[in-house]
C-alpha cells in the first residue's frame, strides 16, 4: 500500500492567533516580537501583509518599525499559542493516532489506511476547512508519500493551500526548486552544495553518492535520498516522543552581570531548570570539577 504522508503547517502561527484576539488590527501589518528592553527584540513571526512590506523573521524590532512604521508589534505568549495548536491537534486526531510535531505550529499525518482518509487530497482539503471554520486560522498542507517531499508541499504554496507531490509529478514540482527548500538542508549546506554545482533539489538527485558522502558524511546520503524520494523514516505517534539528545537551558539577561554573586544566581537558576527537566525524564547527571594548571575551576 502506498503511504499517505501530509505535512501540516499553520499559517503565520503567532501572528494568526494574535489577530483572533485583536480583531481592530485586521487589515493591518502584525508581527509578534520581544520586548527590546529586556534584549529580546527581534521579530519572531509576521502576518502576510507584514511580510509584503519586507518584516523578516529575526529580525530587530527597529529594523522592522524602520522597514514598515505603521508596524504593530506585539509580545508573545506562548502558553496561548501552545493551547490554541493542542486545539489544532486534536482535530489531527480525528484523522490518525500518528502526528508527529514538527516544532509548534506544523506537524506531519500519516493516513495510510485509514478509513476516514482514503485520498491524501482529500482528506487535507477537510482538514484545512475545519481548521478554518472551527479555529479561525488557515494552514497549509503538503501530501506526499514521504516527510521530506509533504513539507517541501506545505512550504510550496501559501497561504491556505494543498500542495500534491506524488510519484507521477514530483521531479516537475520538487527537482526544479532551490536546494535549500530540502528538509535540512541548511545555510551552510547550501554555500558548500553550491559550490559543488549544485544549485537545485534536481541536481541534488543526480549527484553521485559516494561524493556527498565524502563530502557530508551520513547527511549527504541523508539528503541525496530525500531529493530522491528515498525517505521511508515513519511518522510517530503524538504521545511517543524521542529520548532527548541534550537537556540544557540559556537565557538572555536584561543588563550585564558585573560580579560573581549575580552570576551565580543566574546559573543557579538555570542548573535548577536542567535538573527538574532531568527529573522529569528519568536520568541522572554526573557533576566533576576539574582544575587546569593555574588552578581554576572547571567542569
Amino acid at each position: 500500500m502506498e503511504r499517505v504522508i501530509l505535512h501540516s503547517d499553520i499559517n503565520s502561527c503567532y501572528a494568526s492567533i494574535e489577530h483572533l484576539y485583536h480583531p481592530e488590527l485586521h487589515g493591518k501589518p502584525v508581527a509578534v516580537g520581544g520586548n527590546e528592553a529586556e534584549r529580546h527584540g527581534i521579530i519572531l513571526a509576521k502576518d502576510d501583509i507584514a511580510k509584503k512590506c519586507g518584516i523578516q523573521t529575526g529580525m530587530t524590532l527597529w529594523e522592522a518599525k524602520r522597514l514598515c512604521p505603521e508596524l504593530t508589534i506585539l509580545e508573545p505568549r506562548m502558553k496561548l499559542y501552545y493551547e490554541f495548536t493542542q486545539q489544532v491537534n486534536d482535530i489531527y486526531a480525528d484523522y490518525t493516532d500518528l502526528r508527529e510535531p514538527f516544532g509548534l505550529d506544523e506537524s506531519w499525518l500519516d493516513l495510510t489506511g485509514c478509513i476516514s482518509a482514503k485520498d491524501g487530497e482529500a482528506a487535507a482539503k477537510d482538514i484545512g476547512m475545519r481548521i478554518k471554520n472551527e479555529l479561525g486560522v488557515t494552514v497549509s498542507i503538503g501530501v506526499s508519500w514521504n516527510k521530506p517531499f509533504a513539507k517541501l508541499g506545505s512550504d510550496y504554496k501559501k497561504p491556505d493551500a494543498v500542495t500534491v507531490i506524488d510519484k507521477n509529478r514530483y521531479k516537475d514540482i520538487a527537482w526544479p526548486l532551490p536546494v535549500s527548500d530540502l528538509l535540512y538542508v541548511g545555510r551552510q549546506t547550501t554555500k558548500k552544495l553550491d559550490i559543488m554545482g549544485i544549485k537545485t533539489i534536481g541536481e541534488l538527485a543526480g549527484a553521485p553518492p559516494e561524493i556527498l558522502s565524502k563530502r557530508f558524511g551520513k547527511a549527504g546520503l541523508t539528503i541525496y535520498r530525500y531529493a530522491n524520494g528515498l525517505d521511508r523514516s515513519p511518522v510517530r505517534r503524538y504521545d511517543l516522543k524521542p529520548p532527548p539528545k541534550s537537556i540544557g537551558n540559556s537565557t538572555t539577561t536584561p543588563r550585564d552581570l558585573t560580579n560573581y554573586e549575580e552570576v551565580k544566581v543566574t546559573l543557579t537558576s538555570l542548573v535548577e531548570t536542567v535538573a527538574q527537566r532531568l527529573r522529569e525524564q528519568g536520568y541522572l547527571a554526573l557533576y566533576a570539577i576539574q582544575r587546569n594548571s593555574r588552578g581554576a575551576a572547571g567542569s
